[in-house]
């Protein structure tokens, strides 16, 4: 799999890897980033930023749908 460089990302920048994981700084300039579980199935979302109320941190899913929405969300809520 191939490495995301983040040092470059501008914000509402998005990358993915030949595995459809994803990578993006949001416009708040917060890092997103979608990926594999590696020990259990499914997904997981993450934000590098304190979770809100209203708009968690980190989003577990085992449906690829649910979890480019949950990116989509992220990028945009953050």
């Amino acid at each position: 799999m191939a490495e995301f460089t983040t040092a470059t990302l501008q914000p509402g920048q998005i990358e993915s890897n030949d595995q459809g994981e994803r990578i993006g700084r949001s416009a708040g300039g917060r890092l997103v980033q979608l990926r594999r579980r590696r020990a259990d199935r499914g997904f997981v979302v993450t934000v590098d930023a304190e979770p809100r109320s209203e708009v968690p941190a980190e989003v577990l899913t085992l449906e690829w749908s649910a979890a480019n929405s949950a990116f989509d969300r992220l990028m945009h809520e953050y």
